[in-house]
């Protein structure tokens, strides 16, 4: 089966072309089985390929997320990028957009000045500095923490965040989604970057899910709700992060590069 453009590349996060973070999305009539859905992000070959399948609620969609290795449950580039596609291709005119992950929800809305993502507040406990973390950074951190899906690597400042040099070949715990080092921007109000070599990415372009995390750690830090983080990775920039005690809002926008098809029924 051909469904005519069921599959676009798209940047999120892109302030200019050749920024932001790619993501493929791919439109199904309904989910393949996992090992398919695997084999089709492998083989594409992006940072994170997403598969949304619509219900019969005109505003609720299915959301998988797919790195080149393992699937990721929550992405919030592939949320902007799979928010994207609904608005600018597929018609969609609601004033939400609600994608089901499997155990969790997420919602999209505010489109006047791009993608508002609303993430669950996931919370943060501190641990002890990890030795083979620090040895993998190549510098020890100066506190670490561990939230619902990550490991936290706090450093001093920016400059230190911007140095580090990670060395690949000293895996991380497989536990580990992906590992999120933070310290206090210079411009920001904290800067970071996202190592995640277990789903296949050794360091992300621009991650948006991070801030479910960094958001609410730099909120207690700081005292403020109301915050500005900024990626330092490869294609970074600035990224608006409103935090409450439940939820924590990121804003994004996003560009199209390529639309196409694949016949994902030669795939099942």
């Amino acid at each position: 089966m051909t469904i005519p453009n069921n599959l676009f590349i798209v940047k999120a996060f892109a302030s200019a072309p050749f920024t932001g973070n790619p993501a493929a999305v791919c439109i199904l009539p309904e989910l393949l089985p996992e090992p398919t859905l695997q084999q089709i992000a492998k083989e594409l070959n992006q940072p994170i390929t997403s598969f949304v399948v619509p219900t019969e609620h005109p505003e609720r969609y299915q959301l998988r997320h797919y790195g080149p290795k393992h699937p990721v449950e929550i992405c919030g580039h592939g949320t902007v990028a799979a928010s994207h596609v609904l608005r600018e291709h597929l018609n969609h005119r609601g004033e939400n957009i609600f994608f089901s992950l499997g155990r969790l929800d997420v919602r999209v809305g505010n489109f006047a000045h791009g993608f508002e993502l609303e993430l669950p507040n996931f919370s943060f406990r501190p641990v002890g500095i990890s030795s083979g973390i620090s040895r993998m950074l190549g510098d020890k951190p100066i506190k670490m923490y561990k939230s619902f899906y990550d490991v936290i690597a706090e450093f001093p400042s920016e400059r230190a965040v911007r140095n580090l040099k990670p060395d690949f070949d000293i895996p991380l715990d497989s536990t580990i989604r992906a590992l999120l080092v933070t310290a206090p921007g210079d411009c920001s109000d904290y800067c970071y970057r996202v190592f995640a070599p277990s789903i296949g990415v050794d360091e992300d372009y621009f991650c948006g899910s991070a801030n479910g995390a960094l958001g609410p750690l730099w909120r207690y830090k700081l005292n403020k709700s109301e915050l500005l983080g900024y990626s330092v990775s490869e294609r970074g920039g600035e990224i608006p992060c409103f935090v409450d005690d439940k939820t924590v809002k990121i804003i994004g926008k996003a560009h199209t590069w390529f639309s196409g098809s694949i016949a994902v029924g030669n795939c099942a």
